[in-house]
């Protein structure tokens, strides 16, 4: 049975990596023990935090006729909070764009053998918005967002 976990990834960044101004993207949760070099990770070019991690909350299974893997993406943003240049408003536009990268079923990889929707849930779009706030990381205050996106997989012998 193939394992496409690394596949969805790659596509989901690939996705990602198409909005200007996503920042850096980063395809599971960075662990550091030092606020500094977590905040690092997420310095863009121009020295803004900015950037994203991938990684996966679930995956249940079913059979209806063929089997269908259901795996609940979670993508966890960061931006670093600037009240004069409305990064508040910045960092919600950038979330709304990431969203609606996913309701087009269509993965970007060729011969994929998932789309992105709800498979448990057909009529919830694939991308929600779970929460989004601000935080502190070591001295810096951030805007942080959870955006989980449902992928449907026909598991393919």
């Amino acid at each position: 049975m193939a394992n496409n976990y690394r596949a969805i990834l790659d596509d989901i960044a690939a996705k990602l990596a198409s909005v200007p101004g996503i920042g850096s993207i980063h395809k599971y949760e960075r662990q550091v023990v030092d606020q500094a070099k977590f905040i690092l990770l997420f310095k863009d070019s121009t020295g803004r935090i900015c950037g994203w991690e991938i990684t996966r909350r679930a995956a249940s299974e079913h059979q209806h006729g063929a089997f269908y893997r259901h795996h609940q993406m979670v993508l966890k943003g960061y931006m670093g909070l600037q009240d004069a240049a409305e990064t508040s408003i910045l960092f919600q536009e950038l979330c709304d764009e990431v969203c609606g990268l996913f309701r087009i079923a269509d993965p970007t990889t060729p011969g994929a053998t998932w789309n992105y929707k709800n498979g448990d849930e057909p009529t919830a779009a694939p991308a929600q918005l779970e929460s989004i706030n601000d935080r502190m990381f070591g001295a810096v205050l951030c805007h942080c967002a959870e955006i989980a996106v449902s992928v449907t997989e026909r598991i393919m012998p």
